[in-house]
């Protein structure tokens, strides 16, 4: 093996108070307040793999949403009341809901100060509507483009602050010391621009980075890699071994959100597009089309239903299958995709068969005569009711005027995550945790709260970062490398060792096994879950994990982060994988977004199966009298080893608030702890 020289002076070393890895809206935010909670803009810095290329930029709806408390009308909503709403989706720390609803208001305000333009009345009263799992009317938007128009103007408010980012910067490892307890000093990165121009083994400290930093803010999103059919941008990609190798403690990794979306361009076919009722139908190998959903509903008004509420209820949800629930149209499109192999379309053309307005749901019928959408088409329906959703498809190419929509069931988010405390920091001191890859979600929650807890735990990783660890690290920049020396070291040994199968054709290509991953997590990780064969296959990815630097071969030295990709995949797959095995081994039943298959029933602990149409009823999905909801499971990945827990969910917090009290800790410095 090919040993490198390491040389101080030709390893570039940064120092910043706080480095935030990922520039969508979560880590844009942080860092505005970061500045706001008194951290000079020049001890702050954003490194991103690609700028805009994120979740958040490339992401929406028909109308996407962003949640909050109610603050319209004379609605009834508190803090409180929406905290026990978000508490009640299952497996979510009840502090963590108080905070992420009290704080809601103070954070969407923050946007609108910054010059998002959410929509408000006459009296100034901003607007709002339900969404999913939604029981006020706490929803708002700013139409298909939300959390884009959010990061466009957090980014200009970022650059005119003048705060370092660092474009094309990979990060690729983490560096952590056990001080006592195990805490992060710093970050290996990889130049992207200054890799490319490589073409010698020798020359491969030159794109390496190193930052030294007294914080590390996550904010990569989530496991977008790790799934074939997805809704996340081709841009994301996601960095959550990072965590794990860190040391981190995830949580929730059995959860996940999966829904309807078009895969020509990567869209949810939520809301309008699902209230005009479109005509749904697949076609086979052979080119021959027919209407697949009447096979599933007894009749068109059942159907009708189904289809509309399917608007509001985007996710899948294993509780809205049975009676003709609006999820079961997604297990149709995935018995037709995923089972049968055809090609599934919304047609907005033509209306589903027996189609009347005087025959649809009342539900329906109501709704579309209230906003004035009664058209004699799906396509003059949609752009009465929203223009916006039908000119988003034309201007990526399609035209649903003329085009069918090509649809499946796609991966959407990740509900789970690192776990972290009150503050978003996790267990390994000052290293923060927010957006999409902080595991707070739970089972299933309110549409747009995703955006929402991002924001919140920007805010409150600044908070704690402005008022506890405001200082540099306390060492020089040669004490420093004498820390990280030997970690400096196995990495760049790392990289000798995968960059010397360069080229063999006998080895496997970054692309070959990241098909192989996103094949293994549709067949056991995805809207269904089997456990026959799960225990086998998580066997095979510790193998793979851990010889993956002699099976896999790079065409050149440019597509370094190419392996660096597949082994955050495999890492953080064979915790999915292990965390899903261990919900089966506690007789977890079907819940959230997915669908539990065992081949025997355990009637000890009442497990029966969900009552399906005839075409599905050989699926032995189970419900139980287990409810796992009120635990929340830890996993982490320690000397090679998993470590998988169950703890109590903590309930919301019941205080008093007396005035005097909490001015009196303010004023202390007792709050931010």
């Amino acid at each position: 093996m090919e040993k490198f020289d390491i040389d101080l002076e030709n390893i570039e070393i940064f120092e910043y108070n706080t480095v935030i890895i990922g520039t969508g809206a979560a880590g844009l935010n942080c860092a505005i307040h970061l500045v706001e909670e008194g951290i000079a803009p020049w001890q702050i810095a954003l490194i991103t793999e690609e700028l805009g290329g994120g979740t958040s930029f490339n992401t929406g709806s028909d109308k996407q949403t962003y949640y909050k408390l109610s603050i319209i009308g004379d609605q009834a909503d508190s803090p409180f009341e929406m905290a026990k709403d978000l508490f009640s989706g299952g497996a979510m720390h009840g502090d963590i809901a108080l905070i992420e609803s009290t704080n809601s208001i103070r954070e969407f305000f923050h946007l609108v100060q910054l010059g998002v333009s959410f929509p408000y009345d006459k009296y100034g009263g901003f607007v709002g509507y339900k969404t999913d799992n939604d029981p006020k009317q706490r929803a708002t938007s700013i139409g298909p483009y939300t959390s884009q128009e959010m990061c466009n103007r957090l980014l200009e408010v970022v650059t005119e602050l003048k705060i370092n980012i660092f474009d094309k910067y990979y990060a690729a490892n983490l560096l952590v010391e056990d001080y006592g307890e195990t805490e992060v000093i710093g970050l290996i990165c990889i130049d992207v621009n200054s890799l490319a121009n490589q073409e010698e083994l020798k020359q491969m400290t030159k794109p390496i980075k190193i930052f030294k930093a007294r914080n590390i803010v996550l904010a990569t999103g989530g496991p977008s890699l790790l799934y074939k059919n997805s809704v996340y941008p081709i841009s994301q990609k996601g960095s959550t071994s990072l965590a794990i190798q860190a040391g981190c403690v995830l949580q929730n990794l059995t959860e996940s959100q999966f829904g309807l979306a078009s895969t020509q361009f990567r869209w949810n076919v939520s809301g309008s597009y699902q209230q005009v009722i479109p005509c749904y139908v697949s076609i086979n190998e052979n080119g021959e089309e027919y209407e697949f959903l009447n096979e599933y509903f007894p009749s068109f008004k059942e159907l009708s239903r189904a289809i509309f509420l399917k608007g509001y209820q985007w996710p899948f949800s294993s509780d809205r299958i049975e009676a003709y629930g609006s999820s079961l149209i997604d297990l149709a499109v995935y018995y037709e995709t995923e089972i049968l192999r055809r090609k599934v379309f919304l047609d907005f053309t033509k209306n589903p068969s027996g189609f009347d307005i005087n025959s649809l749901n009342p539900v329906a019928k109501e709704y579309l005569e209230k906003t004035n959408s009664v058209g004699e088409l799906p396509i003059i329906r949609l752009k009465s009711l929203n223009e916006q959703a039908y000119e988003h498809y034309k201007d990526h190419g399609i035209d649903l005027s003329n085009d069918p929509l090509q649809i499946t069931v796609c991966n959407q988010h990740l509900n789970g995550g690192v776990s972290c405390d009150i503050w978003w920091e996790s267990n390994v001191k000052h290293l923060f945790v927010i957006g999409e890859i902080n595991g707070s979600h739970g089972i299933h929650r309110p549409g747009g709260s995703a955006l929402n807890s991002g924001q919140v735990g920007g805010l409150r990783t600044a908070q704690k970062i402005a008022k506890i660890y405001n200082t540099l690290i306390p060492l020089t920049v040669e004490e420093f490398y004498l820390e990280i020396e030997s970690q400096l070291i196995d990495f760049l040994e790392t990289i000798s060792i995968c960059l010397k199968n360069m080229k063999d054709k006998e080895k496997f290509t970054p692309s070959k096994i990241l098909d192989l991953i996103q094949d293994r997590m549709e067949k056991y990780a995805g809207i269904l879950r089997s456990e026959e064969g799960l225990e086998e296959e998580i066997k095979n990815i510790g193998l793979q994990l851990q010889n993956l630097d002699e099976i896999i071969s790079l065409n050149n030295i440019s597509e370094l982060i190419k392996y660096f990709q597949v082994k955050d995949s495999l890492l953080t797959q064979y915790l999915f994988f292990s965390a899903i095995s261990d919900y089966h081994k506690h007789y977890g039943q079907s819940r959230g977004s997915f669908l539990i298959n065992r081949k025997e029933l355990n009637t000890s602990v009442g497990e029966r199966l969900i009552s399906l149409p005839n075409k599905l009823s050989s699926y032995n999905f189970i419900k139980s009298d287990i409810d796992l909801s009120n635990q929340i499971q830890t996993i982490s990945f320690k000397n090679n080893q998993i470590d998988i827990r169950w703890i109590k969910a903590r309930n919301i917090p019941k205080s008093s608030n007396w005035f005097e009290n909490v001015w009196k800790d303010f004023n202390d410095g007792n709050i931010v702890q």
